[in-house]
């Protein structure tokens, strides 16, 4: 069976099982658990039941590839089917983000246990909720000790070592509540948001330079019960992505100095620190002249699984098959011959970084 066969089948299996987050995991976890399980390699299961992570080692100290199982749900406005393969493109919730790059990480797997290469692998299953799955699979020994963690997210093979931190919050205001006949007996706190959010106009407006600028998007706003009744709660949720030379403090010391000290509440929700790998060390070097001398070094503003390696492993980057833009859109889809490219990929990086 030739590779890209093989990462038909294997991107083909991984695709026709549900992972969503409300989907059982146990389908999914138990293919990726097995496959290594039969190769011979150490696994080792951690987070929960529901949502479990692994590390499957073969051999020690050898680089770390990693991908999520789990995706965003399918939605609707498809014209193809899940797996469906059209002159060599395969489409499906999940084929770009990112089972192609965790077909590959297996396909690479079978050939670097062959050749007595050591690696490991992870896999988790709640990348598009919490992250808190690589959180407890960063604490393995094989972070630590690998001479580079690379998560296999799309990519096209761009290799990114920047990416930008996260803070999401809400802010909320509070009014009193009248007949809407007579709003001089009451407080509007919906008009109170507007006039909120107004301070704010200058800061979401698009920046010139998103990669490198921060960025602030409203992206929900709730308000009132009923037509006839002065709203006396207004909340907004907000996402602001920023970059390494700011924080979440710095963020909210900002927005407060847009719109004042009073008035409302703000109530931080998520978090993630931006995380960096200097693009000089050995680890980046070489697995850019593995790719190949079109491989371009980036920095992104979303962020992935690489931020919570940063504490173990300071040796990070993404690099992977498929489209960052092609994510979480109907008609997903990635070329089964970049699926086998990426195997390739691995399979010389992990093999070049074990000699060193």
């Amino acid at each position: 069976m030739t590779m890209g066969s093989k990462a038909e089948k294997v991107l083909t299996d991984l695709v026709l099982m549900k992972s969503q987050d409300t989907d059982p995991m146990a389908p999914i976890a138990g293919y990726v658990s097995e496959f290594m399980k039969r190769l011979g390699m150490d696994v080792r299961r951690y987070s929960s039941d529901e949502k479990p992570s692994f590390v499957g080692e073969h051999g020690k100290g050898g680089v770390v590839l990693s991908g999520h199982l789990d995706t965003v749900p399918i939605g609707t406005g498809w014209t193809r089917g899940q797996g469906e393969v059209v002159d060599g493109v395969m489409y499906g919730r999940g084929t770009n983000d990112m089972k192609g790059g965790c077909a590959a990480m297996l396909l690479a797997a079978e050939k670097l246990v062959a050749a007595g290469v050591p690696f490991a692998l992870c896999f988790t299953t709640d990348e598009e909720t919490s992250m808190d799955g690589a959180g407890a699979a960063s604490k393995d020994p094989a972070i630590a000790a690998a001479p580079a963690v690379v998560v296999t997210e799309a990519t096209e093979f761009d290799i990114v070592v920047r990416e930008k931190g996260l803070v999401q919050f809400s802010i909320t205001t509070k009014g009193k509540p009248a007949h809407a006949s007579m709003p001089h007996l009451g407080e509007n706190a919906i008009a109170k948001m507007v006039s909120v959010l107004k301070g704010l106009e200058d800061v979401y407006r698009p920046p010139e330079d998103p990669q490198e600028q921060m960025t602030l998007c409203v992206d929900t706003i709730r308000g009132g019960t009923a037509m006839n009744v002065i709203p006396d709660e207004c909340v907004a949720e907000v996402d602001v992505r920023y970059p390494p030379d700011m924080s979440t403090k710095a963020v909210l010391e900002l927005v407060r100095g847009k719109i004042g000290d009073s008035g409302y509440e703000v109530k931080v929700l998520h978090e993630l620190d931006p995380v960096g790998t200097d693009p000089d060390i050995e680890a980046v070097r070489t697995l850019r002249e593995v790719v190949g001398p079109g491989a371009k070094v980036l920095s992104v503003p979303y962020a992935t699984e690489m931020v919570m390696f940063k504490a173990a492993n300071k040796r990070l980057m993404v690099c992977g098959p498929g489209d960052s833009a092609g994510c979480h859109i109907p008609d997903e889809n990635v070329r089964v011959e970049d699926v086998a490219k990426a195997a390739e990929i691995y399979t010389e990086y992990c093999t070049r970084m074990a000699r060193r």
